[in-house]
């Protein structure tokens, strides 16, 4: 699994511990068994993270465009 990384932003929990992160999953997760990281899965700042949730019904790339044009 990759560390927490916002996937919008790109601010890194390693460099700013202070910022909460978490997961969303999107329509498009799958399972993987063993190392990597899923499909459909995807890190998110506190800044992004309600954002994300919204679009949790939609796949993933998707969903990071359609933030990122929101942010524009």
């Amino acid at each position: 699994m990759r560390p927490p990384i916002c996937a919008i932003c790109s601010r890194d929990s390693r460099d700013h511990p202070e910022l909460k992160f978490d997961w969303v999953r999107f329509s498009d997760f799958e399972a993987i068994e063993g190392p990597g990281h899923p499909e459909g899965l995807e890190w998110f700042c506190a800044d992004h993270l309600e954002q994300a949730r919204r679009m949790k019904d939609f796949p993933m790339k998707e969903a990071i465009q359609k933030i990122r044009e929101e942010e524009n």
